[in-house]
């Protein structure tokens, strides 16, 4: 094709989209926490210079942060305990005006035993932990009264609690997950914080990953009228996986308690391959990460229907020179690796989780830091989801890098997806992308055209979450099937379209990669 022919087509595409593809009209501006009435955006801050770290979380805008009352640090001998691995990041969350919801959690090898499981690499991998005390009669009534001396003294600051952490993952259990036992060490724990503490706000499952049999067969046991909360955790190589379990997940909650509501309580993705605990699949990168945490968001607050999305984590103090030891492998393994799922399942418990938000050791932070933090200055309690009247449509008039995504293309993940929200005065947002594997380089979006019905736009702007740009927009067409916007970008994270009433704009922030951020 000649030079001239080049240059007259890709003018008509550039003038078929002026809006979109001009310089942007200004940057998100952040908020802070303390300056957000609500949200359903939360972090859990780590484990280093706590009163720093969430000075930071602070800063990233979010309203909620989970953290382990973690019962051996607190009774490290019998009948005396020692809360200040409990009021130091209580009193530091409260103090920036984030929310925190206490786990109490692990067993206690003062009075349990341990039941190691039976794979060398399991235990290499997370080690051995004492057995849940459900099991024994007197380690029971121990752990009661550690959760009574917790209650009693912060309750005062606390008023939501989440019981055990991950109690369907033998790991975390200290043993082979039982939900039976699971479901009578809430009933009981439960009791005792409705005791003491009659406004408290009780949240149970912590669940690794979703499993709707569990939540039943744990709530069958008496104890769905205990709890306010169910919550779960998600680590996946791609968010969207879990949205296949939500309604057999809501079916168990609403058979039980139609009352009880869904929480995210903890999800994370890697930032390197190199990193301890979840690991994903490839690739890895920031920007991956950052395009990971901003679908994960979403789907959890829209497809999940969860109430909150808490973020794994801020910060974590690992030593990056510090090596997994291995057991003897296999030639196959010697060749390729340590074997790895491919669902991306942990493989290393030392070295330095990469999950977090800020870089270890110099708290610098990562793009995902400034796209949560552009998520919670635009999205906040005011948005609530929407019930779309009929299923959003978008038509793929340009397939961009996303070679084969459009109608003939019918199968997960390849079908792109829409989350729609609204305030209580009528303001629509819509989120939209692709759940492809996120790519840390895509210079080439998809163009499409998106139909949403019940949702009317009298000021548009388009947001790209990653450098927090606001885009002018043309007004949608609008017909009896609903606004339609044309010829608007799609990528493997989200786009926000919202108004730019709602819309705090401020100056551009230069972000880490910020060049590996793709622009319209």
């Amino acid at each position: 094709m000649k030079p001239f022919v080049v240059m007259g087509l890709l003018a008509f595409v550039f003038a078929t989209v002026p809006a979109v593809r001009s310089a942007p009209v200004g940057y998100v501006a952040p908020r802070k926490s303390a300056d957000i009435a609500s949200s359903p955006w939360g972090v859990q801050a780590g484990d280093n210079e706590r009163v720093t770290l969430f000075n930071r979380a602070g800063e990233l805008g979010v309203k909620w942060t989970r953290f382990l009352a973690v019962w051996p640090a607190i009774e490290r001998e019998k009948g005396k305990y020692d809360f200040a691995s409990l009021d130091e990041p209580v009193d530091a969350a409260r103090a920036n005006g984030i929310t925190p919801f206490v786990c109490l959690s692990n067993g206690n090898k003062l009075y349990s035993g341990t039941l190691p499981n039976p794979d060398p690499n399991w235990r290499l991998i997370y080690g051995v932990k004492p057995a849940p005390p459900i099991l024994d009669e007197s380690a029971t009534a121990a752990w009661l009264r550690y959760v009574d001396a917790v209650i009693a003294h912060a309750k005062e600051r606390v008023t939501h609690w989440e019981i055990w952490n991950e109690p369907n993952h033998y790991a975390y259990w200290g043993g082979p997950p039982d939900a039976a036992a699971y479901g009578k060490l809430v009933r009981l724990t439960a009791a005792r914080i409705r005791a003491a503490q009659p406004n408290a706000v009780i949240i149970a499952g912590a669940l690794a990953g979703l499993d709707p049999k569990f939540v039943a067969d744990f709530l069958a046991e008496d104890t769905a009228r205990s709890v306010d909360i169910v919550s779960f955790h998600n680590y996946a190589a791609l968010p969207e996986a879990r949205i296949y379990f939500a309604d057999d997940t809501w079916a168990a909650l609403r058979a039980h308690n139609p009352k009880l509501q869904l929480w995210q309580g903890e999800c994370g993705y890697p930032s390197a391959s190199s990193t301890k605990d979840f690991r994903g699949t490839s690739p890895w990168g920031p920007i991956v990460q950052a395009k990971w945490l901003l679908r994960q968001s979403f789907v959890d607050t829209f497809f999940m229907r969860a109430s909150l999305s808490n973020f794994f984590k801020l910060f974590d103090g690992g030593d990056r020179a510090e090596r997994q030891e291995r057991p003897e492998l296999k030639p196959v393994d010697r060749l390729l690796g340590f074997p790895a799922e491919a669902t991306g399942k942990r493989v290393r418990g030392k070295g330095v989780n990469e999950k977090c938000l800020l870089t270890n050791p110099t708290l610098e932070p990562k793009p995902a830091f400034y796209a949560y933090r552009n998520l919670t200055a635009l999205v906040d309690g005011r948005y609530a989801p929407v019930e779309f009247a009929t299923r959003p449509v978008i038509t793929v008039r340009e397939q961009g890098q996303f070679a084969g995504v459009g109608d003939a293309d019918d199968a997960y993940p390849s079908v792109p997806l829409v989350a729609g929200y609204r305030t209580a005065r009528g303001a629509a947002l819509v989120a939209y992308w692709l759940p492809w594997q996120p790519q840390e380089y895509t210079p080439r979006p998809a163009r499409i055209s998106l139909r949403v019905a019940g949702l009317a736009f009298k000021d548009p702007v388009l947001v790209n979450l990653l450098d927090g740009s606001v885009h002018a927009l043309p007004l949608p067409k609008i017909d009896q099937n609903g606004s339609v916007f044309e010829n608007v970008p799609m990528f493997d994270f989200p786009l926000v379209i919202v108004e730019r009433t709602e819309t705090i704009i401020g100056e551009m922030r230069t972000t880490p990669a910020h060049e590996a951020i793709p622009q319209f």
